[in-house]
């Protein structure tokens, strides 16, 4: 799953087991898009591989999760 946000920002969301939303599909915060899964080589359970990249560049996660 692929989302496009503003200001240049895109989330990538693999493994998901089913996907809720549809391609071009409004998305709106915090709603079910999809279900982790145990998808992919040499997994040992479900899991979610997350990514935030900003004008084509990928950013550390970790900076936009409260502590």
């Amino acid at each position: 799953i692929i989302i496009q946000h503003d200001n240049g920002y895109i989330t990538i969301y693999k493994h998901c087991s089913q996907i809720i939303k549809k391609e071009r599909d409004v998305v709106v915060q915090g709603e079910l898009i999809g279900l982790s899964g145990n998808t992919g080589k040499n997994t040992t359970g479900p899991h979610l591989h997350f990514e935030i990249w900003k004008d084509g560049r990928p950013i550390n996660p970790k900076e936009f999760f409260i502590k």
